[in-house]
């Protein structure tokens, strides 16, 4: 009869409002801790991704590097490269420069009439 008392007592205080309360503060606390836990994962793995990004465009410009050192290292690379920076050329050779011909805007444009004049000129033109 004792036992059943005992745990009579032990029920009553498990299942009363301020203990539940409790245990809704703690399960509130809880649960707040493990969702910062997912969002710094999350965070971490999108840094985690930029970086490699990084790597990968590091490891691409470096490859461009060593091309423009190689290419540098030869007579041809040279004046290659002294010709797109300063815009020299050799002995004997020559530049040609080409200019495309202005188109001139003409100002009797047929659609700078308006509409209605267009129509009476092409009216008086078929007589």
């Amino acid at each position: 009869m004792k036992e059943f008392q005992r745990k009579q007592i032990i029920r009553s205080v498990i299942y009363s409002v301020p203990f539940l309360i409790i245990l809704a503060i703690l399960a509130v606390f809880l649960a707040r801790g493990a969702v910062r836990v997912v969002i710094k994962e999350r965070e971490s793995l999108k840094y985690a991704r930029n970086l490699e990004e990084k790597a990968v465009a590091l490891v691409l410009r470096k490859k461009e590097l060593e091309e423009g050192i190689a290419s540098l290292q030869t007579e041809d690379g040279i004046k290659n490269e002294i010709r797109s920076r300063f815009s020299v050329t050799q002995e004997g050779e020559y530049i040609a420069i080409i200019v495309d011909e202005k188109q001139s805007s003409t100002s009797t444009d047929a659609y700078a009439l308006p509409w209605y004049k267009r129509f009476w000129y092409t009216i008086i033109k078929d007589k």
